[in-house]
């Protein structure tokens, strides 16, 4: 009964976080036409995200040569996705980012 009132309070009462999420780049492929830069987006956070932004960017210095970018329809708390952005020019010849650019809530 303890443990059982215990779950409960937790599912009523719990504080939920925000969305948290996290893009890494797990490999860039050379495709017919460009590059096809592969990430995995983290939610770490406690809320779930619709329509996550994803954009990279290929910078030389100060000077931006490309961006790309698509859209996660959802990502749900603590879970991951997989992705793509397409590149004309070659990613690992520029300094690369690549992150999460805005989302909205469900």
């Amino acid at each position: 009964a303890g443990a059982l009132g215990l779950l409960l309070y937790k599912a009523i009462w719990k504080e939920v976080s925000p969305p948290e999420v996290t893009v890494r780049v797990f490999s860039v492929v050379p495709t017919q036409n460009g590059f096809l830069v592969r990430f995995h987006a983290v939610n770490q956070g406690g809320s779930s995200a619709e329509g996550v932004v994803i954009e990279g960017e290929l910078r030389r210095g100060t000077e931006r040569a490309e961006t790309s970018h698509t859209t996660l329809d959802y990502l749900p708390a603590r879970s991951e996705r997989r992705g793509g952005l397409f590149f004309t020019q070659d990613p690992r010849q520029f300094d690369f980012q690549v992150r999460a650019f805005g989302y909205e809530e469900p």
